[in-house]
């Protein structure tokens, strides 16, 4: 099996050769070959080849791109400034007051006349993902990254004011969350002639840390769940939800909204994740990516490489597993290039 298959057949829950690799890794990928974040974020073909580069230096068997927590926002007119050797920041919210319906329209307007995949730097994104495909395709698993509803609209309207209006004014948020639902399919759609071949939505901010699983499972859960279905007609035949922290309450519910794979956090016990959907769904993860990718040691990223490992293979006695071995969330730029390494031919070794 080459790396591209191998994760197919992870996410399909069939059989493979040993457990695939595929770290969250993107924006910590630049500074171990020495290039600016800044040059990472505003062209294309250094976005291309620095995931390549990765792929090429560390042997995993699938690189993931993003754009960015700004992104969406960016492409509607949102200001952001792009430092020289550091993430997008945004620097204005274009729905600062979520019961402005006026403001809503007139960017849904807005939206009619300005394609979000024509502005901002969106084309930039599908061209790093269109040429890492042309690139390593054949061979490696292409993963791509849009921010889900939420976090789309945490970007829009600031993420404490969107928090607030959860208690405050629902109705407002449900009217925010179908444009930013809309969006996302939008985009979805868009990138699919890229040729990635997975889709993941990154919703940080609908993990139990930020909101009350009540809160998820009445506001977004539908949204979720109509927005995957979308795109997953539309052709894509792999959908992921990436939501961080402990979403050990909420994993049934991210199941139930059809998407083939989900990623668990470092929080979220291995076992307890497989005994909770891992009949249902493929999963990825879950190394903590700041104690052990950024600050651990080699040998540590290894011992606890090998522990996921083995967890996942005593819980394969009783479950129909498919499992990506990778960080719980992105690893952070200053991670030594040493420990990926490790993490790599940890996965290759035999189980006990």
């Amino acid at each position: 099996m080459n790396g591209r298959e191998r994760i197919t057949a992870a996410l399909n829950r069939q059989p493979v050769d040993r457990l695939p690799t595929m770290p969250i890794l993107h924006s910590g990928l630049p500074p171990i070959f020495g290039v600016p974040l800044g040059d990472f974020y505003t062209s294309a073909q250094t976005m291309s080849d620095v995931i390549v580069r990765g792929y090429g230096a560390f042997g995993y068997d699938g690189v993931q791109l993003s754009l960015g927590v700004t992104g969406e926002a960016e492409a509607l007119g949102a200001c952001v400034e792009q430092p020289p050797d550091g993430a997008p920041i945004l620097r204005s919210h274009l729905l600062p007051d979520l019961t402005d319906d006026g403001a809503l329209a007139a960017l849904r307007n807005h939206v009619q006349t300005h394609p979000p995949y024509r502005n901002g730097r969106m084309p930039l994104f599908f061209d790093a993902v269109a040429q890492t495909v042309d690139t390593i395709g054949d061979e490696a698993f292409v993963l791509a990254i849009m921010r889900g509803p939420l976090l789309a609209a945490s970007q829009l309207c600031g993420v404490e004011p969107l928090l607030m209006a959860m208690i405050t004014d629902p109705e407002a948020v449900t009217r925010v969350l179908a444009f930013t639902t809309q969006l996302a399919l939008d985009l979805g759609l868009w990138l699919l002639s890229s040729g990635a071949h997975g889709l993941i939505l990154g919703e940080a901010t609908c993990s139990p840390n930020f909101i009350s699983p009540r809160h998820y499972r009445r506001l977004v859960l539908r949204h979720h769940t109509a927005l995957v279905a979308g795109l997953r007609q539309a052709g894509w035949q792999h959908v992921g939800l990436h939501v961080c922290g402990n979403v050990t309450p909420i994993l049934d519910d991210l199941a139930a909204t059809g998407v083939t794979f989900i990623d668990v956090d470092y929080q979220v016990p291995t076992a307890t994740a497989i005994d909770a959907v891992g009949d249902r769904l493929a999963l990825r993860g879950n190394l903590d990516p700041s104690s052990v990718f950024r600050f651990g040691s080699p040998d540590e990223v290894g011992r606890q490489t090998r522990d996921l490992a083995a967890t996942i293979a005593a819980r394969a006695q009783t479950h129909r597993i498919g499992w990506v071995l990778s960080s719980g969330c992105d690893i952070p730029p200053g991670t030594p290039a040493e420990n990926i390494t490790a993490f790599v031919q940890a996965a290759g070794e035999p189980v006990p």
